[in-house]
């Protein structure tokens, strides 16, 4: 079979040492028929460059496929591949595990790639150059890694995140030979701020991985019922802000005031309400939801690095926007806004136990990830969140929070302690498998409109979940068209990442 020469940056090869593992600079071949293929057209067309396992910077893409060409990509069953807008891993990221015909918004813009197999183990720690668990990655085992093994991987001074599985000890050194300043990490931490660009050597201990933190899992197995019983345990403690008047509800609740019809513009079936928006600012009724009866919408979603990411969904049947310059603009039928608490998975003395980690605020198109002594709970295991004032933004603190600014106007998230929510005593949980796209329901059935057929008008599958939107005001729409619900988000459909 015809071979590509390819240059891994970092090999899966590794070389076992006394002190630990370090990672060197090999070549790599892969064939026609190894699991990933990437095409410059759409389609599975033109130019194409297949990859096994590993690292492939944009020197590679340049002796094949191009650099920022690829359009479509072959993924064999139980792979995974990383697009990266940038050379050396970092930049944008786009994780995909089966085979896309056109990537879209990622088209024609990857500069480096990483080829996965799902599941692979892994040492007890790795370390990343860039923040998010991004960039050039080097794997430690237990031991003592000084300048010269830091430097054939990760670099020195150049480490911003780590993964650190529960029962290990990382001592970060500001300089080589164990010395300067340091920081100790026992969890993952998404970017090391105070100690970010720094490192010139470290030390990994074993050490118990049970800590006061540390929950057992019910019944000692993963079982539908335990899973269950822990995103009750976990589930978020939410403020709604003083004054507001647009509140949760059930998806179900709003069907009597929508209509489910075939929007010509994307081929998918969508919402829009039976009651014309006209003006589009018209407030009717319903939009005030029902906080009494509503879900908090609870995902069990297993993710890479033995994780587990408990997904919490709000849906409000309406977004108020924001006023700029006298005019409301962003407006929307239909909201989904998220707390997310990750998990670690692990075993000790035959008990299997669960370990919070961090927590993830999403507000609008940001995502704020905390670790988890950072932030407020209650009763030890339910994270307090503030839902901002009309928009339900997610925060971790009370306060005025600037989103975006728009030159003219800033766009402000007030949030603060009116109406407080237990989302534990109503929870729809599921759990989802996001290399399959589907998932089933824990306790409760798996509602049709989580579904993903948008196209089939007897599916209830929902592509968006209220209006189109209309109009436009300094670049803002008047009303904001609805948002797809949680089985389109990232959070759900990515193994690996938080979000």
């Amino acid at each position: 079979m015809r071979k590509f020469k390819l240059w891994i940056l970092v090999s899966l090869i590794v070389v076992m040492s006394a002190s630990g593992t370090l990672i060197n600079w090999e070549v790599a071949y892969a064939e026609d028929a190894a699991p990933v293929t990437v095409y410059r057209d759409a389609h599975y067309s033109g130019t194409a460059q297949s990859f096994d396992v590993g690292f492939y910077d944009v020197n590679v893409l340049k002796s094949g496929v191009g650099n920022d060409t690829i359009s479509s990509i072959r993924i064999a069953p139980g792979y995974r591949v990383t697009l990266y807008e940038d050379a050396i891993y970092s930049g944008n990221g786009h994780v995909l595990a089966s085979d896309t015909e056109w990537l879209d918004n990622f088209n024609d813009v990857t500069s480096s790639l990483k080829v996965e197999l799902i599941g692979a183990s892994t040492l007890p720690v790795i370390a990343y150059r860039n923040p998010s668990y991004r960039g050039v990655e080097q794997q430690f085992d237990v031991g003592m890694y000084n300048l010269n093994e830091i430097n054939q991987g990760v670099g020195s001074d150049r480490l911003s995140s780590m993964r650190v599985r529960p029962g290990y000890k990382v001592t970060l050194y500001q300089h080589q030979n164990f010395s300067g300043a340091t920081k100790v990490l026992t969890a993952d931490n998404d970017f090391i701020t105070d100690f970010d660009d720094m490192m010139s050597s470290m030390k990994v201990e074993q050490i118990s991985p049970v800590d006061s933190t540390s929950v057992a899992v019910p019944g000692n197995t993963y079982s539908d019922v335990s899973k269950r019983q822990l995103l009750e345990a976990f589930a978020p403690k939410i403020w709604f802000a003083q004054g507001e008047v647009y509140f949760p509800s059930s998806v179900e609740y709003t069907f009597p005031y929508v209509d489910r019809y075939l929007n010509p513009s994307s081929g998918k079936y969508e919402l829009k309400t039976k009651t014309p928006l006209d003006p589009y600012h018209l407030k009717l009724p319903y939009f005030a939801g029902d906080l009494a009866n509503a879900p908090i919408y609870a995902f069990w979603v297993e993710k890479e690095y033995q994780n587990v990411d408990l997904v919490y969904y709000q849906f409000s049947p309406y977004d108020l926007g924001k006023t700029v310059l006298g005019t409301e603009v962003g407006d929307h039928v239909g909201d989904w806004e998220r707390v997310t608490v990750r998990l670690a998975k692990f075993e000790d003395n035959n008990t299997q136990y669960v370990k919070p980690v961090q927590v993830l605020y999403g507000a609008h198109f940001l995502a704020t990830i905390y670790s988890w002594d950072e932030v407020d709970k209650i009763d030890g295991t339910h994270p307090v969140a503030y839902s901002a004032f009309g928009s339900h933004g997610m925060w971790k603190d009370q306060g005025n929070h600037v989103y975006k600014d728009l030159f003219v106007v800033k766009l402000i998230d007030v949030a603060n302690q009116g109406t407080a929510w237990d989302t534990w005593h109503n929870v729809q949980a599921f759990q989802y498998f996001p290399n399959q796209k589907t998932g089933v329901g824990l306790g409760n059935p798996f509602p049709d409109w989580l579904g993903r057929d948008y196209e089939d008008p007897n599916s209830g599958a929902i592509y968006r979940f209220g209006n189109p939107s209309q109009g436009t005001f300094f670049g803002q729409p008047l009303l904001a068209g609805g948002p797809g619900g949680p089985q389109q988000k990232t959070a759900l459909l990515n193994d690996v990442t938080l979000d």
